[in-house]
């Protein structure tokens, strides 16, 4: 016959268990992640006009732009420095792209205190939420042009 010990024991990790099951699913709706598009302040390489000590311009009027270049590459160098710093605010957020060059930002996936957090940095422009977004025509004016069901963007 099992000790009084054993069982005591036993109840007592059914019920905190139970009790941890409890506190996940009252987890507050405030914790949940979603998908944020951060924007930094810093302009992106394809529109860096100069500005930055030590760094000399990237795009030179009328001409395209040159992402492999040693000023392309240390511009880039510059806004990935910058999107770490402004990371470290964030750091348990999963982050899904980081953009350079015709956007300086991040898409993580955020929660409210994290969104806050971000808004409040000198060196954040805008955080918005992320959506997917599909262009379609209203039945009118598409010249016989079958449109083509919107697929699910990755």
């Amino acid at each position: 016959m099992p000790s009084k010990h054993w069982i005591l024991a036993a109840i007592a990790g059914v019920s905190s268990m139970a009790g941890a099951a409890q506190a996940d699913q009252h987890k507050p709706a405030q914790q949940a992640r979603h998908a944020y598009i951060v924007q930094l302040t810093d302009a992106p390489l394809a529109s860096y006009t100069g500005g930055v000590a030590g760094l000399a311009p990237t795009l030179v009027q009328g001409r395209r732009l040159d992402t492999g270049s040693e000023a392309a590459r240390r511009y880039t160098a510059y806004l990935e420095e910058r999107q770490r710093a402004v990371l470290a605010l964030v750091a348990k957020a999963p982050v899904q792209y980081r953009y350079t060059v015709t956007l300086n930002g991040f898409a993580a996936m955020l929660t409210p205190d994290e969104v806050a957090r971000l808004r409040a940095s000198p060196d954040v422009a805008q955080v918005s939420l992320s959506t997917i977004e599909y262009t379609h025509s209203d039945g009118g004016n598409d010249n016989g042009r079958q449109q083509a069901t919107p697929r699910e963007q990755r």
